[in-house]
């Protein structure tokens, strides 16, 4: 039987690798497969990594002496996993727009803005891993790199959850990293509203230093300050608006604000606000004003289109010579009026279709016995006839309900600093007044239904 002198282990200098070779001499022509366990357990006293017992069987069966075979290799250590931060918001926007169906080129909708709400969650802090240790074929430990925890870095109206693991939102606004920290901006600047930016909806103050152009939408739930001009966009707030230059709407644009708006001059728009409005100049627009229209400064101007306010008109100069066609009412909520207006308009078109379909049926019930395709018709003709006369019994209360409401009103006042010209057609609550002579420096107000002309 051979002895430890017949069998050789070596190890790589770097103590990675262990090698077995099983020697004959003279004397000696070699191990047998009986001879496993001696050889194995000599082996196990220089290399405490698992072994490639395989290795050694295949070596003994197949007489593989003198050899030097590959019997075990270190455990590689395994380093731990860092630990990151999860956004739970895009925080790279590529601004690159999208080719639609039709091969043209979107540029409006490049959604530049990511929109937070307060108590959103952010960010999730991801903890590391651990790692595991490595050994050499001696038992040697090879330290592994433990896996490193990472940190919050937090800017502006930005929190950490009690357990420490979210970054929250602690104000509405725009989130975005400036520099390497997670902030919300609740006022988002601009320079202008065009193709660079595509259209904005924001849930904050927005300020543009230049113009919001034409076909473009801006949306605030902040106030909205645009130092240039509204050209032909359509720009909504929850706030205030102010518009340094002024509004061109082109006939299309149009602006809803919730609060007041402010600006140089409106020309040609759609403009709808809860609360006052002032401008220098309003030509050719339809306004609607739950406060006050005030056109105030030099020329103090209102020509052309049509003006509601619930309460007051101020104004220097009304209409033109030219007698262009110019509508003011006051007194009650124009939105109530309006919607009186599409009412009886809804209630006139019930009446003409219901006339008609009574016309039909009498001359139907006329005949007789109607055949299976005329009795088809009839039958469809009284359905739609009972329907019809059940709502217009409906719309007909609110109807009354809303005119008994602007009849009862009546209160709101125009005031001509300077003059108001033939043409102008004037409604205070239920009365009405075309304006047939020039009339100067004068209040108009309703009493007793009739429109008075008094002092300014």
């Amino acid at each position: 039987m051979g002895t430890e002198k017949n069998i050789s282990i070596e190890l790589s200098r770097d103590k990675k690798e262990g090698y077995l070779t099983l020697k004959t001499d003279e004397n000696f022509e070699g191990f047998r497969e009986k001879d496993y366990d001696f050889i194995l357990e000599k082996i196990k006293e220089v290399i405490k990594v698992p072994i490639d017992e395989k290795m050694i069987r295949n070596i003994l069966k197949n007489r593989l002496y003198d050899e030097k075979f590959l019997i075990a290799s270190w455990m590689e250590p395994i380093n731990g996993r860092d630990g990151y931060i999860k956004n739970y918001f895009d925080s790279k926007k590529s601004m690159v727009p999208k080719v639609l169906e039709d091969g043209t080129v979107d540029y409006k909708n490049l959604d530049m803005v990511t929109n937070v709400k307060k108590g959103d969650i952010l960010s999730e802090l991801i903890p590391p891993e651990d790692g595991k240790n490595g050994m050499r074929v001696t038992g040697e430990i090879i330290p592994c790199r433990q896996g490193k925890k990472a940190f919050f870095k937090r800017g502006k109206n930005v929190g950490i959850s009690d357990d420490g693991l979210y970054a929250v939102a602690l104000k509405a606004g725009q989130v975005k990293y400036m520099g390497n920290k997670i902030s919300v901006f609740e006022n988002l600047n601009l320079s202008s509203v065009d193709n660079s930016t595509g259209n904005i909806n924001f849930n904050g103050n927005v300020t543009v230093k230049e113009n919001v152009m034409n076909g473009f939408t801006l949306k605030a739930e902040g106030d909205i300050k645009i130092m240039g001009i509204a050209e032909g966009a359509y720009i909504e707030s929850q706030g205030n608006i102010f518009v340094n230059t002024g509004v061109q709407g082109y006939g299309k644009g149009e602006i809803k604000a919730q609060g007041n708006l402010t600006t140089r001059f409106i020309q040609n728009s759609i403009i709808n606000c809860a609360g006052d409005i002032t401008a220098e100049t309003i030509m050719h627009s339809d306004v609607i004003s739950k406060g006050n229209i005030n056109v105030i400064g030099k020329k103090g101007l209102i020509v052309g289109g049509t003006y509601r306010a619930n309460r007051e008109i101020n104004a220097k100069i009304i209409g033109s010579s030219m007698a262009i066609s110019t509508i003011l009412e006051v007194g009650t909520d124009p939105q109530i009026r309006l919607k009186n207006e599409n009412v009886k308009k809804t209630l006139d078109d019930i009446r003409n279709n219901l006339d008609k379909i009574d016309k039909t049926i009498d001359a139907l019930e006329k005949r007789g016995k109607l055949s299976n395709e005329k009795k088809e018709m009839y039958d469809k003709l009284v359905y739609t006839q009972k329907n019809l006369y059940e709502k217009m019994i409906e719309l007909n209360r609110q109807y009354n309900e809303s005119k008994t409401y602007i009849d009862e009103m009546s209160v709101g006042k125009i005031k001509v600093e300077d003059i108001i010209h033939p043409g102008v057609k004037v409604i205070i609550g239920n009365a009405v007044l075309l304006i047939r002579d020039e009339l100067r420096h004068c209040t108009l107000y309703n009493s007793e239904g009739e429109i008075r002309v008094g002092p300014y």
